[in-house]
């Protein structure tokens, strides 16, 4: 009989711990998803103004909106379970599913089991994603945008004003024509020393080819002026086919960032990348900003809890205690997000963002906990005062 019954909690604990995180994950992904589109919202005006200046493509958008939502995920994941844990427990509160709960015999530590589950497969989430994803996102989105700036096609789409491909070379188009042609075109290039090359013409157009791309332009005349001669040479033609790598922008070698580099060349850089974006306690900071973020969740999960499960059930709402929740929530992302970028000018910083992510922490583990504490019935009235 004996061990019946016992087969019989085992079993029904197990169906109040699957009930119970299944409620927590879908409420989990849909305040996720809800966070992430508010965040990608307002980031898209800003990619839409850079796609439009650089005349870039559609998919372009599409995949600097991607590369986005990866690198702020880390950030919002936290802020998604928080808000999860409050909905879904608050909801049971009201509707007496806690209470049935208690008086049936389940214990504050298996009605917490399945959030703090949830926020250890979280927290092992985020530690993948700032670790090794949001590093790689950054690197393409930086590249992406590099590329978008730099391509031949976008300086050469822009009727009606001066574009300086490098230095002493200058393409200006008047209107763009019909079938994405070009139309009063002029090229002047003074990047050899002692030689003036100007071309004009009355049309162009791009083409794509397997080798390196090309401009066809038709219609016009080259002059190229020797100032130590002053001789003036010209060519009229009807047809002439320019390089359009000799047009392109000249590329400088670029240093990542740190919050660019993988794992390995943050613990231990290049030479080159002390030289260009050290000192070395650039890359600590970074380093600490990475290992401190997984940890969030933990902590809006026990504030969660706390506000939610300590202190004397009301059913006439316990809007209080969860706007306290919320505002400790806010706070420490906030402090958490002010302290990443002072973090990154100096790195004596950096323990304070572990102080930020553990107090609220420890402090929901004290107000869940407190009845197992010693002293608990002193630590009991001081809950029952402090708690609305």
């Amino acid at each position: 009989m004996a061990f019946a019954v016992t087969l019989y909690r085992i079993s029904m604990n197990r169906i109040f711990t699957f009930y119970l995180l299944r409620q927590l994950l879908f409420a989990f992904l849909f305040a996720t998803g809800a966070v992430t589109f508010v965040v990608l919202f307002t980031q898209s005006f800003r990619l839409v103004s850079a796609v439009i200046e650089n005349a870039a493509s559609m998919m372009v958008f599409l995949k600097l909106l991607g590369l986005s939502a990866l690198t702020f995920l880390p950030l919002v994941i936290p802020l998604g379970l928080g808000t999860a844990i409050v909905f879904v427990y608050n909801k049971m509160a009201m509707d007496s599913e806690l209470v049935v709960m208690r008086a049936a015999g389940v214990s504050l530590l298996r009605l917490t089991e399945p959030a703090l589950f949830l926020a250890g497969a979280v927290t092992i989430l985020c530690g993948i994603l700032t670790l090794w994803v949001t590093p790689a996102a950054n690197r393409a989105l930086v590249a992406q945008q590099y590329d978008m700036r730099n391509s031949y096609a976008i300086f050469l789409s822009r009727p009606g004003s001066f574009n300086d491909l490098s230095d002493g070379l200058t393409f200006y188009a008047n209107k763009r024509g019909p079938g994405g042609t070009l139309q009063g075109i002029l090229i002047q290039d003074v990047r050899e020393p002692g030689k003036a090359l100007t071309t004009m013409a009355a049309a162009g157009q791009i083409v794509e080819t397997d080798a390196n791309p090309q401009m066809v332009i038709f219609n016009g005349r080259r002059q190229e002026f020797d100032r130590e001669t002053g001789k003036l040479s010209e060519l009229v033609f009807d047809q002439y086919i320019l390089d359009l790598d000799a047009l392109r922008k000249a590329k400088s070698d670029r240093f990542p960032l740190p919050r660019e580099l993988p794992l390995s060349e943050l613990i231990s850089p290049s030479p080159e990348l002390l030289k260009t974006r050290g000192p070395m306690s650039r890359f600590y900071s970074e380093l600490h900003m990475r290992l401190a973020t997984p940890f969030l969740s933990f902590s809006y999960t026990l504030v969660a809890l706390a506000s939610i499960l300590c202190g004397a059930f009301n059913r006439r709402g316990m809007t209080g205690r969860i706007l306290i929740g919320a505002t400790v929530i806010i706070v420490t992302q906030a402090s958490f997000m002010t302290l990443s970028g002072l973090v990154a000018r100096d790195d004596d910083l950096s323990l304070l963002l572990y102080v930020v992510v553990m107090v609220p922490t420890l402090l929901g583990a004290v107000f869940l906990s407190g009845d197992f504490l010693p002293h608990r019935s002193r630590l009991a009235r001081w809950l029952r005062k402090v708690l609305p």
